[in-house]
């Protein structure tokens, strides 16, 4: 993208993993300035689920930079190092590694990282010739290469959009204002980790004493994570790579059955719920606390005030019941959307739709959109194309690489090695779809 002899001005869009992991690797790159904005006046990281005991589901080695730049000064390893608590970390072992401590080190990053501007909210992103204009409440900005890294949003079933916000609310909210549910019937809506996690929180008295705590999760089982050394391949470079050139079809049916590699249950959390559901039958607790699987959950209205009806249908005999509810949590993940800042932009970009009610910005290799503009404008997308690049686009496992290849990619030179290294499963290019 750049001429020998010049350097590129870079506007980075957001300031989560994926943005901080592209400003440190940029650090050191003369041919880049680069500038991270970020709405929120501090690093912020699932804020609302940074429940107490929450431990990472990803090494912390794969951090922001490790993978593509072992020696790099914005090492997980080097926090610890600054911290002082680098021996204490290596004995009790890096597989526990607290979602709130690696929240941290991401704060810990960004102090580190000159260009993170913290409280400017993008407003617009307009085209003004051969350039990108950026608007935001502080000022506005001119590029030629903006790298949109705003993450995902909380996907919310129809029957819960116009509910009251503080009765039927999603999870990743739930720290986000103090809760006193006691006295309530409180109901968990999804079976992953996320709602494991929300479901032992409440179980252990967290948000008081409730007068029923029920689980529902449509899945035939709380299945555990899987965390086998070959599924583990699955976030390989290589994989992604192999991933990008099948069909659309293929990549539905491979990310379907790829799904507890993401969205298991961690087994030292189920351990610790099904201890504290048996605890109770030992010691007869006052109120119950229910398990339902294989049930799909809706609602006709929920906009009145509670108590609320939810209508659970069991999957397998397609029986239906009513269950009464004061308090609604949804544990439903995320979706993709395409940010309202794009509007001006919107229809020279190419969108997909994905799996979850998700829009993707259709990219290529280098995580460059295809965008009907000018040719020496370029808009890179991060963590928001799960359907084209694979199941570890919206994982940490592969930021760094990410970043890599993007950062290759603006200024036309191979400042950091991409190649798919070692693995143990061939990734043939045979499709998916194939037949021998």
């Amino acid at each position: 993208m750049l001429k020998h002899g010049d350097r590129c001005n870079v506007i980075a869009i957001g300031a989560g993993p994926a943005n901080l992991s592209l400003a440190a690797l940029a650090a050191p790159i003369l041919d880049i300035s680069l500038n991270v904005l970020e709405s929120s006046e501090d690093v912020k990281w699932h804020p609302g689920l940074l429940l107490q005991g929450a431990v990472m589901q990803t090494s912390p080695l794969k951090d922001l930079v490790t993978p593509a730049d072992p020696t790099s000064a914005y090492s997980f390893l080097a926090y610890l190092h600054d911290k002082k608590r680098l021996y204490q970390a290596i004995v009790r072992g890096l597989a526990s590694v607290t979602r709130s401590e690696f929240e941290d080190y991401l704060r810990w990053a960004a102090a580190k990282l000159a260009n993170v501007q913290f409280g400017e909210h993008v407003s617009a992103v307009e085209l003004h010739g051969e350039a990108f204009n950026i608007i935001t409440n502080c000022r506005s900005y001119q590029t030629r290469a903006i790298v949109l890294g705003v993450g995902r949003v909380p996907s919310v079933p129809e029957w819960g959009r116009n509910a009251p916000p503080n009765e039927v609310f999603h999870g990743s909210t739930l720290l986000l204002r103090r809760r006193e549910l006691s006295g309530k019937r409180v109901v968990v809506v999804g079976g992953g980790q996320s709602g494991a996690e929300i479901f032992l929180h409440l179980l252990g008295g967290a948000c008081g004493p409730l007068a029923t705590l029920t689980w529902v999760t449509r899945r035939a089982s709380i299945f555990a994570l899987e965390d086998s050394p070959f599924v583990n391949e699955w976030f390989f470079p290589q994989h992604g790579d192999w991933f990008f050139e099948q069909s659309e079809a293929a990549r539905k049916q491979i990310l379907e059955r790829q799904s507890l590699a993401s969205d298991g249950v961690n087994c030292s959390t189920l351990r610790a719920i099904y201890n504290a559901l048996y605890d109770r039958e030992v010691h007869r607790r006052s109120y119950p606390a229910h398990v339902k699987i294989y049930v799909d959950t809706t609602a006709e209205d929920l906009r009145g005030m509670s108590p609320f009806r939810l209508d659970l249908r069991q999957r397998k005999t397609d029986t239906c019941s009513q269950h009464v509810a004061d308090i609604v949590v949804l544990a439903t993940g995320y979706r993709t959307e395409i940010p309202s800042f794009l509007e001006p932009i919107a229809g020279r970009l190419e969108v997909l739709n994905a799996p979850g009610g998700s829009q993707e910005i259709v990219v290529d290799k280098e995580f460059s959109a295809r965008f009907d503009g000018p040719g020496k404008c370029r808009l890179y997308v991060q963590n928001g194309a799960r359907l084209q690049h694979g199941i570890a686009d919206t994982n940490l496992s592969l930021v760094p690489w990410r970043a890599s290849l993007i950062l290759n990619s603006i200024i036309g030179r191979v400042a950091y090695d991409c190649g798919p290294g070692t693995g143990v499963i061939e990734w043939s290019s045979v499709g998916f779809e194939g037949s021998c």
